[in-house]
Order: C-alpha cells, then structure tokens, then sequence
C-alpha cells in the first residue's frame, strides 16, 4: 500500500465514527415512509421521545462537523497531495447530512427492541438523567477545543490511585464493553475502508490484496486499542466529574439491565452500519483521486 496511508490509518476509524449528522427537529419520524396504525404510532412517539431525551441529533451534528473537517485536512496524508475544490465537494457528499441523518434514524429504530422503550424513556426522563446526558453532550464540544482532550488524557494516565467516582467509570465502560466494541467497530471500518481504496485504483501497482489488507488492518489493533481506551476514560471522566457518586453507580446498575444492554446494542449496531458504509465511500475516494495523481 502507499506508504503515506499507513499513519493515516490510526484515525481512519475516527473520521467516520464522527460523521454520523442529525436534525434535532425532526427525530425519527423523518423516515418514516408511511402512515402508521395506532399501536405503531405510540410506538413511533415512544422512538421519537428516547431520541431526544438522549439529544442525540445535538451529539451525532458535532460528531458530523469533526468527521468531515478532518477528512478535509488530512487530504495530503490520504492523497499524497492537496485535494482542492474537488476534493472538498466530494467530503461533503460524502458527510451529506440528510443521507446520515436518515441512515443514523432508521438503523437505530431498526436495532433497538420496542420492548424496551417504556423502561429506557422512564430512566432518562429523570432530571439527573438529563444533566448527564446535558454534561456528554458539553464534554464533547469541549473536547473540540485545542488543549482539552490532551489535558484530560494527561489527567487520567496520571498513575495515581483511582477515587471512587473513577473506579464506576471504569465498571460503566466494562459493563457496556465500550472498548471491545470500539476496537473492533475501527477495524471493520478500516477494513472497509482499504477493501473499497484498492477496488477503485485502476494501477494494479497501488492494489493491495486480500491478505495485505487484513495485515495493514490488524497491524493497527494495538495501538487503536489504547487510543481508544485512552479517549473513552478521558472523555468520560471530563463528562462524568460533575455528576454524584450515587447517580454514577444508579447509571452504571441501569446499564447492567436488559434494557440498558439493548439500548448499548442497538447503538452499536446501527452506528458501526453508518461507519462501514462511510469507510467504504472514503476509501473509494481515496482511490479514485490517488489513481488520478498517479495517472
């Protein structure tokens, strides 16, 4: 493979595990295609009020603006030169954010069993529930700013003896299994990303086979693994800070219950789709615009 995307790959996974979009304003009920009965409309309403009492359209658009800014800056290191104009629409379509907005909703609906929406909606209802869900989402943007995310990495690799309230992070990422899930939801996007990089390069010189792929892809799994477990505690641990010892350990048990494993599961499933199918778009782009250069 180019030598150039070998460093490229250790974030491949992150551009688009950032670049799912929403609109706030119209929930899931935007991809629904047809009238739906009575029972089916309860049921859509309970979707809808789950979606924003986990303000996910406010976190999945921050996520959209991260993954296609850095799509856009890292063109040389993708390209092996500055991609221009051209290069800057197709990230954009790529990033479309109708597209992701109703990928996002419909995968998620589709992942999620409705049996659990009453329990899930109860819980995050609760005022301490949104406040947490409040210091997420500002987590987030606060790590859009230079300097933060550094910090709280510093902060958490410290090597001092963990406080209570760091040891129920460490239980509420085991019990959601947040960096298995992670590392192998990176992979799979690389994977997707360099099958689909080759497939478009018509220079058989550029082409990677079936076997170089899944080196370059499991070559990275050390070090995804201990960024990925680096960023989770230090994004949790800055979101997390505010909230009390008790509500921490009520949001750690909560995720241990059936509903709280399906809410887990559904997210995972319905945003490692999107991911892939990003990869996939990005990788082909790379291919069709490095073949250019090459040509």
């Amino acid at each position: 493979m180019p030598h150039r995307l070998r460093p490229f790959l250790r974030v491949a996974a992150v551009l688009v595990a950032l670049a799912i979009g929403g609109s706030a304003a119209e929930g899931w009920a935007g991809v629904r295609d047809q009238s739906p009965t009575a029972p089916d409309t309860v049921q859509a309403q309970a979707y809808d009020t789950l979606w924003s009492l986990l303000r996910l359209n406010d976190l999945l658009d921050i996520m959209q603006v991260e993954g296609a800014t850095m799509a856009l800056e890292a063109d040389v290191d993708l390209l092996g030169h500055p991609g221009g104009t051209a290069w800057e629409r197709r990230v954009q379509a790529i990033y479309d954010i109708d597209r992701l907005k109703a990928d996002a909703e419909s995968a998620m609906e589709a992942a999620l069993d409705p049996a659990h929406l009453e329990a899930l909606n109860i819980f995050y209802a609760s005022e301490d529930m949104q406040r947490v869900v409040e210091l997420e989402i500002s987590a987030r943007r606060a790590f859009l700013e230079p300097g933060v995310e550094d910090r709280a990495r510093t902060a958490w690799l410290s090597g001092r003896a963990l406080t209570p309230h760091e040891d129920a992070i460490l239980r509420f990422v085991e019990v959601n299994d947040l960096v298995e899930r992670n590392v192998m939801g990176a992979l799979n996007s690389n994977y997707a990303f360099l099958r689909a990089m080759t497939d478009a390069h018509p220079v058989a010189a550029e082409k990677l086979t079936e076997q170089e792929i899944l080196f370059e892809v499991w070559s990275q799994e050390t070090e995804i693994r201990r960024d990925t477990s680096e960023w989770l505690f230090a994004f949790l641990s800055t979101a997390y800070g505010p909230v009390s010892q008790k509500v921490l350990d009520d949001y750690v048990a909560f995720s241990a219950t059936p509903a709280g494993h399906a809410l887990n599961h559904a997210m995972f499933e319905a945003l490692d789709q999107i991911y892939i199918r990003l990869s996939s778009d990005l990788g082909r782009a790379v291919g069709e615009f490095g073949a250019q250069q090459d040509l």
